[in-house]
């Protein structure tokens, strides 16, 4: 009798209301680590597409670099190892002086038009900055960016990696 109690108890206990649902993919974990600290040597984060999702790409460099050639080597697109793996960029390349005013919100300067680029290719830019300013110990407060181009500037902009 005792038995069938607990087990009246535990199969009232159990059924909370709450129905079950199937996973829910939202894609890869932001990341944010120091790539300078990394005992395999040093290494920088770039915000590539894959699969039409934004995806981070550690790339080994050899030594560290700021945030303006961290920047050059996201617009020069992916290497060719990356691009074998299927890694593809949103935005056009470019080549010329980029800029980073720390005035808050941090203003990129770049040498191209950015009032058509794609949300995603803005991402890539936006998500790219805040990784290589969190590799050098540098965090945005406001968590945002304003990207300005040779033809316009953008209205602040957060990283909408997910």
């Amino acid at each position: 009798m005792k038995k069938v109690l607990v087990l009246a108890v535990l199969l009232l206990v159990s059924a909370c209301g709450v129905k079950p649902t199937s996973v829910v993919g939202a894609g890869p974990a932001p990341t944010l680590r120091n790539p300078e600290g990394s005992a395999r040597g040093a290494e920088v984060i770039l915000y590539f597409v894959l699969d039409g999702r934004l995806t981070p790409v550690t790339r080994p460099i050899t030594s560290s670099v700021g945030v303006n050639t961290t920047l050059s080597l996201l617009l020069n697109g992916p290497s060719y190892a990356e691009a074998a793996d299927g890694y593809t960029t949103m935005l056009p390349p470019a080549g010329g002086e980029i800029g980073l005013a720390p005035d808050p919100p941090p203003t990129i300067t770049l040498p191209l038009p950015v009032g058509q680029l794609t949300p995603i290719a803005i991402n890539q830019l936006v998500c790219t900055t805040f990784a290589a300013l969190a590799a050098q110990n540098r965090y945005i407060i406001e968590n945002t960016i304003t990207i300005a181009g040779t033809d316009t500037k953008l209205p602040s902009q957060t990283c909408q990696a997910f």
